[in-house]
């Protein structure tokens, strides 16, 4: 049998390494809606990015379901993880683009953002379901915010793929929302370190 400071410990850490699946795939949203973003809306994209990006989302997205079912991450689940971590940190450090870019990359780099923040604070939500914790209601209100920010995202983006004109009003908070991205972007690829550490590889 196993000891009670045993059992909460590995309590803890499945819920660090569910926390870094969700960190982790937060991440490849990024790349992988970037480029489809970019390829919708006619820009130049990289297909090869783009085929990684989905290949390693959908690894991620085959060992998910089983660790929320068994609440526990197998050392050939935490193998394949830290796989598909080395991979997504390689194609993080051409994420950024250099600047000056033009609205579509800007609407690219903005649109991946807030939708690898919905992720996330999905995932977190979920977390506090899956193990029975408190989460900070915070996450509970931004569900809504993401929600409207990603529609916007996806009707400015569909307005493009049809070559329609784009309302001032739906263009205008991108510039500000992609500053802000910007303004972050050590932190983005500094934050992306706290996969390993929470996966324990």
């Amino acid at each position: 049998m196993m000891e009670k400071g045993v059992v909460s410990k590995m309590a803890k850490d499945i819920k660090a390494q569910y926390n870094g699946i969700i960190l982790l795939t937060g991440y490849l949203q990024r790349v992988f809606v970037a480029e489809t973003i970019l390829e919708r809306v006619g820009e130049p994209y990289n297909q090869e990015r783009y085929d990684i990006a989905k290949a390693l989302l959908d690894d991620a997205y085959t060992i998910l379901p089983v660790v929320e079912e068994t609440k526990t991450v197998s050392q050939d689940q935490k193998k394949k993880l830290e796989i598909i971590a080395k991979h997504t940190g390689e194609l993080m450090k051409t994420y950024f683009k250099q600047m000056p870019l033009t609205f579509n990359e800007k609407l690219a780099i903005v649109g991946s953002s807030l939708y690898a923040e919905q992720h996330v604070n999905a995932g977190i939500v979920r977390l506090g379901e899956l193990f029975n914790i408190q989460v900070n209601k915070d996450f509970h209100q931004r569900v809504k915010f993401y929600e409207q920010r990603t529609k916007m995202i996806d009707y400015l983006v569909f307005t493009l793929n049809q070559k329609e004109e784009l309302e001032e009003q739906f263009t205008k908070p991108i510039d500000p929302w992609f500053a802000d991205v910007i303004r972050n972007k050590d932190l983005i690829l500094e934050d992306f370190k706290q996969v390993g550490q929470l996966l324990e590889f």
